[in-house]
Order: C-alpha cells, then sequence, then structure tokens
C-alpha cells in the first residue's frame, strides 16, 4: 500500500508571502520600500498567460508583455510599504519596478510552467 499524505498543507501553495526591501534612490541606497510578493498557482499560471497571449481576429497570437506585468504586479504583489494602489504600482519609475519585476516570475518561466515546468525548480 502507498503511504497517504497526512497534511494536505503539503500540496497547496503556501499562504506565506515573502517581504523584500526595494532601494527606491540609487543615490541613497538606504531609502527603501518594502514589497510582499505571494507563491503562484496553477490558476494563476492560466489566468497569467491568458494576460500575456492575446488572440487576434485572425486566429494568431500576440505578445502582450505589458498585459502580463500588469497582471502580476497586480496579482502577486499582495502589500506594499508605502502602500500603492494597482494605478500606482503601475506609475512606478522604471529602476523601481525593474527591481520589483525581477521577485516575480519572467514570462519565459511562465511559459514552461505551462508546458508542466512546475517540477522545474525557480530562479
Amino acid at each position: 500500500m502507498m503511504p497517504q499524505i497526512a497534511n494536505k498543507e503539503n500540496l497547496l501553495t503556501k499562504k506565506n508571502e515573502q517581504k523584500y526591501q526595494i532601494s527606491v534612490d540609487p543615490n541613497n541606497p538606504d531609502l527603501v520600500m518594502e514589497v510582499w510578493i505571494r507563491g503562484i498557482t496553477f490558476f494563476d499560471v492560466q489566468n497569467a498567460a491568458q494576460n500575456m497571449f492575446k488572440i487576434e481576429a485572425n486566429g494568431e497570437a500576440t505578445l502582450d508583455l505589458e498585459g502580463y506585468w500588469r497582471y502580476a504586479f497586480t496579482h502577486w504583489v499582495t502589500q506594499t510599504n508605502p502602500s500603492l494602489t494597482p494605478e500606482e504600482l503601475g506609475s512606478l519609475e522604471a529602476h523601481i519596478a525593474n527591481q520589483i519585476a525581477e521577485l516575480l516570475p519572467k514570462p519565459d518561466h511562465l511559459a514552461e510552467m505551462m508546458q508542466s515546468g512546475f517540477t522545474k525548480a525557480s530562479n
């Protein structure tokens, strides 16, 4: 008989969010903001893919990186300090947004996950 899993929590995405500090001023590394990122689920991957690939009227798929990053920033960034709205997250200065993007799955990593890459080690 195969052993049974005793704790179903081992099967679920961890609810714990990870907190990161992001430098907000290139001239002052002590000036930081806090960002909380949550783990992603199978259904997150599917929803993010729908925002990343747009199907044109002729049936061709086009890549929408802005759609992907908007989804990632508004669904996987759960909290910031100072507190930012989704609209404010979309208006961050590039050097700040790039640091947050480094903490999130990249579009190519999402494509791997869509092809059963969940079992591969993440970056």
